[in-house]
């Protein structure tokens, strides 16, 4: 993961090392235990490969059964931007929320200069509800971030 990806990730340290990658998968495992995350896995199939590659994750996150609530988080390589890959595999992971897990609303917190995922929140009827300033993490300080929200009574097509 390159840093350009890594600086607007909440908790995602950079370098990105071995250990961090363990972790993720061992608390993306339990937390899916628990019923309060799904992480998925984005591959990519290059057509001058046979195979397929890990080109970013998604997942939603502190899932509210009794509200019928969420978070939807996702990060996609550097080298796949622009593909379209984005703004598909929201949609893909929004419908599951809405249908199988039977959620009302989902938000998403997005720095304000991250243009490219904002237009792919918009893409998939987000709206922009409120600016909230919250500890990050990483960089040990105060950041704004933009809420988007998607209620499933509203769902664009």
């Amino acid at each position: 993961m390159s840093h350009e990806i890594a600086k607007y990730l909440y908790e995602v340290s950079y370098p990105y090392k071995i250990d961090d990658a363990l972790y993720f998968m061992k608390s993306s495992y339990d937390d899916f235990r628990l019923r309060k995350t799904i992480t998925f896995a984005i591959d990519y199939k290059n057509k001058s490969h046979s195979f397929q590659l890990l080109c970013g994750t998604s997942g939603i996150k502190d899932i509210d059964y009794v509200n019928k609530k969420a978070n939807i988080g996702y990060w996609i390589g550097k080298q796949y931007h622009g593909k379209g890959i984005a703004t598909e595999c929201i949609k893909l992971v929004v419908n599951y929320a809405f249908d199988k897990l039977k959620l009302e609303e989902i938000s998403a917190y997005v720095f304000p200069d991250k243009y490219s995922s904002i237009r792919v929140l918009e893409k998939n009827g987000f709206e922009k509800t409120k600016e909230v300033n919250e500890y990050h993490p990483i960089s040990k300080r105060y950041k704004n971030s933009s809420v988007y929200i998607k209620n499933k009574d509203r769902i664009s097509s």
